[in-house]
């Protein structure tokens, strides 16, 4: 059996090559870190809950506006079955996202993860992430909200 650190480190390397494979848009070996494509859930902030199949729907939304996406792992702990992940997310805005039109701006985001591992497999992933600042970085929304906010007051 294997010791507690131990674990908690394969737990790491499963986490770990998950976004490596996030980054080639490798969904097919992705797939294979998960306990199945059926019990697997995906919790995105200010989304409902999804299966693999909707996070793979996502994923292909988020790679044709965004396809040089890239997560950079700043952080890692593990406890137990848990793995806590900070992220800076870079990438381009070269496709429509949400009926928003490429800018062409590059974006640079902070996200945080949860996932849970059971033996060596992905069962769920919780992410937040900085949407204010990647609306803002995509022009979706002006930076400085407040001086937006009393300029339309004023007129």
């Amino acid at each position: 059996m294997a010791s507690s650190s131990s674990k908690q480190e394969i737990n790491k390397q499963v986490v770990s090559q998950f976004f490596e494979l996030l980054g080639r848009h490798d969904t097919v070996r992705m797939e294979q870190l998960l306990v199945s494509s059926t019990q697997y859930s995906f919790h995105p902030s200010g989304m409902p809950r999804m299966d693999w199949n909707g996070h793979k729907q996502l994923l292909a939304t988020i790679t044709r506006a965004f396809p040089d996406l890239h997560h950079n792992i700043k952080d890692m702990v593990a406890e137990g079955d848990k793995v806590a992940v900070r992220l800076n997310v870079t990438g381009t805005h070269k496709g429509e996202f949400r009926s928003i039109p490429p800018s062409g701006r590059k974006l640079s985001l902070d996200e945080m993860a949860f996932l849970t591992i059971l033996d060596g497999r992905i069962t769920e992933g919780w992410v937040t992430s900085d949407t204010m600042s990647f609306m803002q970085q995509i022009g979706a929304i002006p930076t400085d909200v407040h001086a937006a906010s009393s300029t339309a007051s004023q007129s």
